[in-house]
């Protein structure tokens, strides 16, 4: 079986929309990190105080077959118009350890229900 890493980085409030709408497309689990980031724009002030948003990063390992539903899903949430609220993208795995059999077991038997 084929393995794929989604990363997404999405604003903090966004954070259990993201989560929901990867598992409704099938991601199992994923690991957050929270971080801030520096870009083109400036930071916004209020009252003289700076207002800098904290970001979530979340990262999955989901079967490949699964990365398009992932993805499209993450679309609907992080792209309103022409603003971008976040952003996420795939990597393809060529090597993977330390899964648990009992995760790729899920991914296979997922596989097969979606396949009937």
């Amino acid at each position: 079986m084929k393995f794929t890493a989604i990363v997404v980085i999405a604003p903090d409030d966004l954070e259990d929309k993201v989560i929901r709408h990867a598992q409704k497309a099938g991601a199992s689990g994923m690991t957050i990190l929270h971080g801030k980031g520096i870009g083109g724009e400036t930071r916004t002030t209020f009252f003289g105080l700076t207002f800098e948003g904290t970001q979530s990063v979340l990262l999955m390992v989901v079967g490949s077959h699964l990365t398009a539903p992932i993805l499209k899903e993450l679309h609907g949430i992080l792209v309103r118009g022409t603003d971008s609220l976040g952003l996420a993208f795939a990597i393809p795995i060529e090597h993977l350890t330390g899964i648990d059999l009992r995760q790729v077991v899920k991914f296979e038997e997922r596989l097969r229900h979606d396949d009937s």
